[in-house]
Order: structure tokens, then sequence, then C-alpha cells
């Protein structure tokens, strides 16, 4: 009989680590103000982007969409587009969950 082994951090797959360390740098920066939360929002884009980069699917995937959502919450708190920034800030809240799912199995 064998007993259960605890599985090594290193099962997960490939880019869960620094995608999750870019999301908690923008809830660590994002603060209350427009501005903070667009460079923080800025941030964590360009941080997904590498991390997507070097991730392996189907995370990859989830990660560039993160990304992308970042982008365009930057966009919408700068001005450079229209529309409501709580509209994406639901969908990154619902991708962050499905990201955390994915690396987070087993």
């Amino acid at each position: 009989m064998r007993s259960a082994e605890p599985t090594p951090a290193s099962v997960r797959p490939d880019g869960c680590d620094q995608a999750e360390a870019a999301l908690a740098g923008y809830r660590r920066n994002a603060g209350t103000g427009r501005s903070g939360q667009a460079a923080a929002a800025q941030q964590a884009y360009q941080e997904l982007m590498g991390a997507g980069l070097r991730a392996e699917e189907p995370v990859a995937a989830k990660i560039r969409r993160l990304a992308a959502e970042f982008q365009e919450l930057n966009f919408r708190l700068t001005g450079m587009t229209g529309g409501d920034p709580n509209q994406v800030i639901a969908d990154i809240n619902t991708d962050m969950a499905g990201l955390y799912t994915m690396c987070h199995v087993g």
C-alpha cells in the first residue's frame, strides 16, 4: 500500500507562479485612485504577457485573456477608450478564479 505523498509545486502548469505573482502585485499596488489603478493594470498586463509566453496551454490562453483585460482596464481608466472599468474588473475577477482553478488542481 502506497502512502499519499504531497504533490510538488513543480507539477503546477508552467506560467501559474508568474501569473499569480502578477495578479498579487496588481492587488497590492492598485490603490483606490484611477491613476494608481491604471498604473497597476499596465504593470499586470506586462507581467502577464511575459507569463503567457512561458506558460503551457490551456493556462497560457487564460493568462493571455487576463493580460488583454488588464490592458483594456488601463485604457478605460486613462480615458483612452470609453466604457465602465467595472465591467472589465468583473471579467478579470471571473478569469482570475478560472486561472486559480487551473493552477490548483489535484
